[in-house]
């Protein structure tokens, strides 16, 4: 008798539920039992062996016996096919357990996992108790639990790897599940890993108000957030389900619960990605800001609002409904109200989602040429990202400046001295390439403002005392370059990625109008012949490179100054050996023949490597004259 005459005989055997109890001898008879157990028959489109066969047509006893047979009983019971669910759906590794499970055969599923060890976690996309949940197989998810099989709580593994039974039936709306579960000790404030989903959440963002009373009156939270800081009533109202709004409304009676609302209340007017597509709704605001009032005044819970303050228009926030009533046809104004209820609600728990609508509401303010109050509003958005402790920048301030000066628009003296001086503000002291680079755009800005004709001398003197005090500083960037560095360096322009094009046009680098800035009003602090770290370079190294139109007078300037054109860097060149044009390598040449006796002095010093530092000590003027002469490429230092 062939082998598939064999199998045929056996799978006709275990279908038929061993009628004859023939089974166990003809399975003994065979020469390689193993090799029969694990052998898979495609019958009716199906792919299955005859543990999962007996398991399809709840032979129990059969189960037993091909158990018994087999040599390794965990792998067998593991072993996955493809079957045809009770739902008619043709479902993709499937076990034997699973097919036990599935055509509700819950003996031969007992003998499987008790017998074969089988595992309740091995479904064909799921746990078995997730997989019961999904379809409402209330008689596996009994089965499961009931006997102690599964634990509760375990989560999902694929899709969603990190919801359990209890969420899953929560969000489909399964309510007998959900009481089930709840009654046989499912944890009710279980959060996932990564999103922080609650199954009360889950049932909020679905609209399933019945398993929402359930889960309440069984104790789960009502305050737990999300991920994104959302709350069940906060997820409810952001699918449109009110009924469970008005009844997570009336379940708290806390001031929390009135701040979720008036929050809720923003969102419909205040973009938090974009502008593009955004389409307010004021009416829906203006409706949950009143409901919000009737909540406070009937709760006795008055608002503690903030001053009024230039980013907001000196307005104030509504403190009644007879105040609010008297704005809801100005669309500007309830923009405005709904920036002062986030703010009022969510500074305060340092919630960074706070500043996105700022900037974006500049951006608009901008659109319409209000730059001013955008410097302000942005100014105050400064503040709070600082206060906050998340980083932020100048950056915006330079493109507005730009912005302003490309369209004729005058810049009050007063508010750009104001941007001028964050500065030195703690957030912009890290000394990061940005924000000595924002400083000195702002510099470079200072130079066009100060051609204006209107400007007083107090206003000036004002911005000479701001570039004064930025020079006295003496910030430098990762590789060690200083203002004047950068200010008279190629790269500082290609550098500048923000909003380039419109930058570009109104920055450029080298600069000598920004350079003879900080010579003059920085002079006591700017020191020409500083060298940067990576490769030793002085302002005069960096400019001969250049091949702009400002470079001959920068330089020129750079040397009146009295800056020294035989200094040598790294490798051991001067400025002269870098020069690219011919104008200037003529003025260098100029100015290093013939040599002054103490650049000869010096270089002899360091040719003969005399121990110059027991008389001119480390920060002494002939101690730096001497290192600018041949110390750095022979990688000396002040030592």
């Amino acid at each position: 008798m062939d082998n598939r005459t064999v199998n045929d005989e056996l799978y006709s055997i275990v279908y038929q539920g061993d009628i004859l109890n023939e089974l166990d001898t003809r399975l003994k008879s065979l020469p390689d039992i193993d090799k029969t157990l694990n052998f898979f028959y495609e019958r009716d489109n199906q792919y299955i062996n005859l543990l999962m066969l007996a398991a399809l047509h709840g032979h129990d006893t059969v189960a037993h016996i091909l158990l018994s047979h087999s040599s390794n009983v965990k792998h067998l019971v593991e072993l996955t096919g493809i079957v045809y669910g009770t739902n008619g759906i043709r479902t993709f590794h499937t076990t034997a357990l699973w097919c036990a499970c599935d055509r509700g055969y819950y003996t031969v599923a007992r003998i499987l996992i008790e017998v074969g060890r089988a595992s309740v976690y091995h479904g064909p996309r799921n746990p078995l108790l997730i997989d019961a949940t999904i379809n409402e197989r209330f008689d596996t998810i009994q089965f499961l639990i009931e006997n102690g099989y599964v634990d509760i709580n375990r989560t999902k593994e694929n899709n969603h790897p990190t919801y359990n039974s209890l969420m899953i039936s929560a969000a489909r709306g399964h309510t007998k599940i959900v009481a089930y579960l709840l009654e046989k000790g499912a944890k009710i404030d279980y959060k996932t890993r990564i999103y922080n989903d609650t199954a009360l959440g889950c049932a909020a963002m679905h609209g399933h108000l019945a398993i929402v009373q359930l889960l309440c009156s069984a104790g789960a939270s009502t305050n737990m957030k999300n991920s994104i800081g959302e709350t069940p009533l906060m997820l409810a109202f952001k699918n449109s389900y009110l009924h469970v709004v008005d009844y997570l409304l009336n379940l708290t009676d806390n001031e929390l619960c009135i701040e979720e609302l008036e929050i809720i209340a923003c969102s419909f007017i205040i973009p938090t990605r974009g502008i593009s597509n955004y389409q307010p709704q004021y009416v829906k605001m203006i409706d949950l800001i009143r409901k919000s009032f009737k909540m406070r005044q009937t709760k006795n819970f008055p608002k503690v609002i903030m001053k009024p303050i230039a980013a907001y228009n000196f307005q104030q926030e509504c403190q009644t409904i007879e105040e609010f009533d008297k704005i809801q046809y100005d669309n500007d104004r309830l923009f405005i109200e709904a920036l002062l209820i986030q703010e009022r609600i969510l500074l305060p728990k340092k919630i960074i989602s706070l500043c996105k609508p700022l900037l974006i509401h500049g951006e608009k303010l901008i659109e319409k040429n209000d730059f001013e109050n955008c410097l302000h509003l942005w100014e105050h958005t400064f503040h709070l990202y600082q206060n906050m402790n998340h980083e932020t920048s100048l950056h915006r301030f330079v493109w507005i400046f730009c912005k302003m000066l490309a369209t004729n628009v005058p810049i009050s003296s007063q508010l750009f001295i104001q941007i001028c001086r964050l500065t030195f503000e703690r957030s912009q002291q890290n000394n990061t390439n940005h924000s000595i680079k924002n400083a000195l755009c702002l510099v470079t800005i200072a130079t066009m403002i100060l051609e204006q004709q209107t400007l007083t001398e107090t206003e000036r003197l004002s911005i000479y005392q701001w570039i004064n005090d930025l020079c006295r500083q003496q910030r430098r960037t990762s590789c060690g370059q200083t203002l004047l560095h950068l200010s008279v360096n190629d790269q500082t322009h290609r550098d500048i990625n923000y909003r380039a094009n419109e930058i570009k046009q109104i920055l450029n680098f080298p600069n000598l109008a920004t350079t003879q800035l900080l010579l003059t009003y920085g002079n006591r602090w700017v020191d020409v012949d500083a060298v940067d770290e990576s490769n030793g370079n002085t302002a005069l190294h960096i400019l001969a490179h250049s091949t702009k139109t400002d470079a001959l007078s920068i330089i020129q300037l750079l040397i009146d100054t009295g800056a020294h054109v035989d200094c040598l860097n790294k490798h051991n060149k001067t400025p002269y050996d870098y020069a690219k044009t011919t104008e200037i390598k003529t003025l260098l040449r100029k100015h290093q023949r013939p040599l002054l006796l103490k650049c000869l002095c010096a270089r002899y010093i360091v040719e003969k490597q005399l121990n110059y530092t027991l008389n001119w000590h480390k920060g002494t003027y002939l101690n730096n004259f001497i290192y600018l002469h041949g110390c750095i490429s022979k990688q000396e230092n002040f030592n």
